[in-house]
């Protein structure tokens, strides 16, 4: 039995090894783009946020990002923003749009909940799985996470694939001077021996790439800076029927709602 085990245990690995060699040479998954929405506010200069990334000793890579200051959105608005966001639409100017697509006019395609809270709560919640479809420039991304924290403070995201932990994703907001601090780290890869190992260099080389993690950190700048122009105008409309609300350009232009 004993000299079963070691040959059994290498026979695991072989294969291991086989699968990632072959997972390497695949080509990336594509994701459906979307045609471009014409929205009535401007993206924020992500040049203006502090955000970085680095690799850690066992090849998980860390990304932080510290969004712009968020006027007149606070801690419960963002909560309650994202608990919408995989199950809203939102009439802007006569035509109608998922609320996932106001977030981004230009690298949003789908955002649904896979697996509800187990406690029954819709949307985005403790509990619920939910899968994305987006792309930063010319790099497609889609996956699937486990909602394991929501709060007025933040929520974490656990991603998974093949069903191993690949990354962890940490949402905080804070009110610092009067205004909405949000920080977002990221911490991308396993920390399974050997089979970590193998995992963290497949995602280092083949999705996390150096050119498109820089995407991926302004894509995150141009949505979440996006929100004063139109959630206190959303959040004003909290508990609207079917989760569809109405926006009018010409009263987010008079500044009706947003307090930049």
């Amino acid at each position: 039995m004993l000299k079963v085990l070691p040959a059994a245990l290498l026979a695991c690995c072989l294969i291991v090894t086989a699968l990632f060699a072959i997972a390497w040479h695949l080509p990336q998954p594509r994701v459906h783009r979307d045609p471009p929405r014409e929205l009535p506010w401007p993206l924020p200069d992500h040049r203006q946020a502090q955000k970085n990334f680095d690799y850690l000793p066992d090849g998980r890579i860390r990304v932080i990002t510290h969004h712009l200051p968020l006027p007149g959105v606070t801690p419960a608005m963002l909560a309650w923003f994202y608990r919408q966001l995989p199950i809203s639409t939102v009439d802007i100017d006569g035509t109608t749009h998922p609320l996932y697509h106001l977030f981004h006019p230009t690298e949003h395609g789908q955002l649904w909940v896979v697996e509800a809270a187990p406690d029954g709560t819709p949307g985005m919640a403790r509990g619920a799985v939910i899968e994305r479809h987006e792309w930063f420039s010319r790099f497609d991304s889609q996956g699937r996470a486990l909602i394991s924290e929501f709060s007025d403070q933040g929520m974490t995201a656990i991603a998974r694939a093949a069903g191993l932990q690949i990354g962890v994703v940490e949402h905080r907001y804070r009110v610092v001077d009067g205004q909405t601090r949000y920080v977002v780290t990221a911490t991308i890869g396993s920390d399974l021996p050997l089979l970590g190992t193998l995992l963290n260099s497949y995602l280092r080389n083949r999705v996390f790439t150096r050119d498109m993690i820089p995407q991926w950190m302004r894509h995150q700048v141009e949505e979440v800076g996006t929100l004063p122009y139109f959630l206190p105008a959303l959040y004003a409309q909290r508990g609207a029927p079917n989760n569809h609300f109405v926006l009018r350009s010409a009263e987010l232009h008079q500044g009706l709602f947003n307090t930049n």
